[in-house]
């Protein structure tokens, strides 16, 4: 008896984000040889390559850790609440404060605090995660308000100015080499641990997950907090490359967050995923804005494109889902 051996093609588009991928490639074809006749620009160069690379690293970072939650059947709402917050408490700790360089692990630490709220509040008291997401992210987002009384904050330390505008070998940012290690790391623990093992069983089948000895609450929790900690990191790139913090710097973000790893293929409804389809997903937005500025397009008319993208890419997802159960 032989084994039936998948095709290659079969093989690619059973990966997550495989889809996505080809769509990219299209669209950065189209756009290359439609910019030049449109506004006179070269779209596809290295030093654009790496200027989306810089644009979605704190977007990035946190759709790591939102792909956990995700994995899991849950969400977090509250990160782009959380970028802010952490923002204007890592500028206030590295000024108004005196704390210094101590601003780092100190955002790093309000980041644990953070996730970790959310993670009790859903695993430990089973409230629903849309919900609960919501609510805290008001909270954080009203922190963040009444901490700086609506003003901007200004912050620039030497430790900022290499994290904000270094280079490593005089070609890629530092913003950006951050970046891959978070996405390392996180696709590391997702693919190759038992912990990741474990979220996509709790993902899949919560009830199943439970009567195998899985802890489902305990590991929710974790999510949650790796979640927070992304935050963290993205609030300190994002502070070191802007020098300045405001109580609008993270709005919306969240949909930015979703969208990425949704595209990547990550199911809306958990158990199946990756940190390397969500790399895809971060980058296409990255380039498909890049793109859209490129072909003269307004703001307005790119977040109206980004919001059809994302619900069809969350109504395909549920549909291969109910076709999947069928």
């Amino acid at each position: 008896m032989t084994k039936d051996k998948q095709s290659p093609l079969r093989w690619f588009f059973s990966l997550s984000g495989s889809g996505v991928f080809v769509a990219l490639l299209v669209f950065i074809a189209l756009v290359s040889i439609a910019a030049p006749r449109v506004t006179g620009g070269q779209f596809f160069t290295w030093s654009n390559i790496i200027q989306v690379f810089r644009q979605q690293t704190y977007i990035g970072i946190i759709a790591c850790g939102m792909t956990l939650v995700i994995i899991t059947g849950n969400i977090d709402l509250s990160v782009g609440s959380q970028l802010t917050l952490m923002t204007v408490l890592c500028a206030q700790f590295s000024n108004a404060w005196g704390f210094g360089n101590w601003a780092l692990p100190l955002t790093l630490l309000v980041g644990v605090t953070c996730g970790l709220t959310n993670g009790l509040l859903v695993s430990g008291l089973k409230l629903n995660s849309f919900i609960t997401t919501l609510g805290t992210s008001s909270i954080f987002g009203a922190l963040a308000l009444i901490l700086v009384s609506g003003h901007t904050l200004r912050a620039k330390t030497a430790l900022f100015d290499v994290i904000g505008t270094g280079m490593v070998l005089g070609l890629i940012p530092v913003p950006v080499v951050i970046l891959l290690a978070v996405v390392a790391v996180f696709a590391f623990l997702a693919g190759r641990t038992v912990f990741g093992q474990r979220l996509y069983a709790i993902g899949a089948n919560p009830v199943a997950a439970r009567f195998t000895g899985i802890k489902s609450r305990r590991e929710v929790a974790i999510t949650y907090v790796l979640n927070g900690i992304c935050c963290a990191i993205a609030a300190i790139v994002l502070l070191a490359r802007s020098e300045s913090a405001n109580p609008q710097i993270g709005g919306s973000k969240e949909m930015d967050v979703i969208l990425a790893v949704v595209l990547g293929g990550t199911s809306i409804l958990g158990g199946k995923g990756s940190v390397w389809g969500t790399v895809i997903g971060f980058l296409f937005i990255g380039f498909m804005s890049s793109g859209f500025s490129f072909l003269a397009f307004s703001q307005y008319t790119q977040w109206v494109i980004m919001g059809v993208i994302l619900l069809v890419a969350l109504a395909a997802d549920l549909y291969s889902e109910k076709r999947g159960g069928v």
